[in-house]
């Protein structure tokens, strides 16, 4: 289902981080999207991608999708709504293979999230110094 399309160079590393990490997970993603919330979960990673395609830096928007994609592989109770398509998690055997793989990938989501709040941290550390660098 997923094509590797060429993509533009990231230009920051938190961009280079979230490319790397949906080029090795993104299938598996879009296939537990598709377990616990149908095709509108599908959709919400293959927009990610798109995103990630069609930009050299990781947008707000792009971060949030990845935010919500998390809560929805770890079962955030708030995020899902038992009355519609969004509670198909409900019908998977907790003992499943597939459980566990949605439960590796949440973890490896996770560790992403942080990365890319660390690099934050440091871009913010690196403008702090340049800003008191002097300039004569």
């Amino acid at each position: 289902m997923l094509r590797t399309l060429p993509t533009n160079l990231s230009i920051d590393s938190q961009h280079a981080a979230v490319s790397a990490h949906l080029a090795q997970h993104g299938a598996a993603l879009c296939n537990a999207a598709y377990l616990l919330q149908g095709q509108v979960g599908e959709a919400r990673v293959l927009r990610i991608l798109s995103d990630l395609r069609t930009t050299t830096r990781l947008e707000r928007a792009t971060r949030r999708r990845l935010v919500d994609l998390h809560r929805l592989i770890s079962l955030d109770p708030v995020f899902g709504d038992s009355e519609t398509e969004s509670g198909l998690w409900q019908f998977l055997d907790p003992g499943s293979r597939d459980v566990e793989e949605i439960c590796l990938l949440a973890d490896r989501l996770f560790d992403l999230l942080v990365e890319i709040g660390e690099l934050d941290d440091e871009v913010g550390a690196f403008a702090v110094a340049v800003e008191g660098l002097d300039a004569a």
